[in-house]
């Protein structure tokens, strides 16, 4: 089958990039890289000051822990799966290509969030906020729900641009998801941005790798300036999300 294959051929040009000299040209460096890294640090620094400004309450923890959970991989892959039959036993090709494309964007923000996962080792907030470092022999950084709610939210917001709606529901629902990771102590800060900067660029990468030209969306150019992107912002009072149509 041609979908395992290219799922392959894209992981493998996911992990080779950091070795690609076209990864590293100055337009990328200053608009991704940089603005990327600097928040990620300044978010890690704050993380501590962030999780203990919240109120932390039993209330908070369960509402937040249940919301959190339409960020889970099985919640996502069957929200896609179920595009992706809706669209194969309805003829409705493009309902059908939306599906196909945020199971592989699900599947690359799974892979990558969890070999980043293993190679940083961050405790949960819920272990304490003086375990709030790394190679402490934790799973926090990045976070999987926001990658995961965040590739998914990237495809059906690409597929369906026309719709206006669409892009501010799936990204709005991704946030929340993210958002209610902190409120349930299981995520500090940086984590939500690293996480759902990566579900970000996996949907983004699987969509302009494997979009049909033929089919509604929004239209793939190489600078990408017509691209539907949410603009996310934290700081230590609260976070800010907005999108540039």
């Amino acid at each position: 089958m041609e979908t395992p294959k290219r799922f392959l051929r894209d992981e493998a040009a996911i992990w080779t990039s950091p070795v690609r000299k076209s990864a590293y040209s100055s337009r990328a460096v200053k608009k991704y890289l940089i603005p990327f890294a600097a928040i990620t640090g300044t978010l890690i620094a704050t993380d501590k000051f962030t999780s203990r400004g919240l109120p932390n309450s039993s209330d908070q923890l369960i509402w937040s822990g249940r919301a959190s959970q339409m960020g889970a991989w099985y919640s996502t892959a069957g929200l896609s799966g179920a595009a992706l039959l809706y669209g194969q036993f309805s003829g409705n090709t493009h309902m059908r290509e939306t599906g196909i494309l945020a199971l592989e964007a699900l599947g690359h923000a799974q892979v990558v969030t969890f070999a980043v996962k293993q190679i940083t080792n961050r405790r949960r907030p819920a272990d304490g906020d003086d375990n709030i470092g790394f190679w402490k022999g934790g799973n926090a950084f990045p976070s999987g729900h926001a990658a995961s709610a965040f590739a998914v939210a990237t495809v059906f917001a690409y597929e369906y641009r026309q719709h206006v709606a669409v892009p501010i529901a799936a990204y709005s629902l991704a946030s929340l998801v993210s958002i209610s990771r902190v409120g349930a102590r299981r995520h500090w800060m940086s984590d939500i941005f690293a996480g759902g900067s990566m579900g970000f660029m996996m949907g983004r990468m699987v969509y302009r790798r494997h979009h049909n030209p033929n089919l509604p969306g929004v239209k793939v150019t190489s600078n990408w300036k017509t691209l539907a992107k949410p603009d996310i912002g934290f700081a230590p009072g609260g976070a800010s999300l907005n999108w540039r149509f």
